[in-house]
């Protein structure tokens, strides 16, 4: 009975002790953040740290815009690029007369009763694009660098072909360019249009100022040609020659 009296007082003081030390050990941390409290020294301690740690985020900080700089120049960079290749992409459309075009130009009618041959085709498209025509049909054919312009006879008529197309009349030759300084190629003194006049043949030309010209209707085949490419030269070697005996 001595020993069950005691226990119970013992146990009541014991959690009072634990209690106590609880609440001291609070206090100990409080009294220990509180900068008012700190010791010189510790102060001094954490302002160099805060300081160091100041500087590094200034760098960072410095570093992330040099990319972010960096990044946005590589962008304009690349659609500088984009926006040069489709440029020359459309050049090569235009040259290779795979688009349509329109604009400005000069128009050659042709009448089914002039004494005109494939030959005088011929040189009328040359002598328009001489005088600088950024492109020409004949009828509804595109005129390109691998366009054949020839003829065709059966046992009643000949007819003049454009890429083994016969032409029908009248045959209208369309250019694409400076309307003037095209019809002043055609009518230059001595000329294909005074040579048409010799045989009474007179194309009548007219400046207009839009027509269209359509794409070509078949690409050309290439079964021979190929991309050059040059060889590339075996490196250089550094093996010394042997000496002689």
């Amino acid at each position: 009975m001595t020993r069950q009296r005691w226990s119970v007082p013992m146990t009541v003081v014991f959690i009072l002790i634990g209690i106590l030390l609880s609440l001291q050990f609070q206090a100990q941390n409080r009294f220990a953040s509180d900068l008012s409290m700190q010791r010189t020294e510790n102060l001094i301690a954490m302002v160099r740290d805060l300081s160091e740690k100041r500087q590094k985020l200034a760098i960072e900080l410095i570093d992330l815009n040099s990319k972010l700089r960096a990044q946005a120049e590589s962008d304009r960079d690349e659609k500088k690029l984009v926006e040069s290749l489709k440029e020359e992409l459309t050049k090569m459309k235009m040259v290779n007369g795979t688009i349509e075009l329109r604009g400005p130009g000069l128009q050659i009618l042709i009448e089914k009763h002039l004494p005109i041959l494939y030959i005088d085709i011929i040189h009328i498209v040359n002598e328009l694009w001489a005088a600088g025509a950024e492109a020409i049909s004949v009828n509804d054919c595109r005129i390109t660098s691998s366009t054949a312009i020839f003829y065709t006879e059966d046992s009643h008529s000949m007819s003049i072909t454009v890429d083994n197309i016969k032409l029908e009349y009248p045959i209208i030759i369309r250019a694409i360019g400076e309307p003037n300084n095209l019809e002043k190629g055609l009518t230059i003194p001595g000329g294909i249009m005074d040579n048409l006049a010799l045989f009474n043949a007179y194309p009548l030309l007219t400046k207009v100022d839009e027509q269209t010209i359509p794409a070509v209707h078949e690409l050309p085949h290439f079964y021979f040609a190929s991309e050059y490419k040059p060889l590339e030269k075996p490196a250089a070697s550094n093996t010394q020659p042997a000496a002689r005996p």
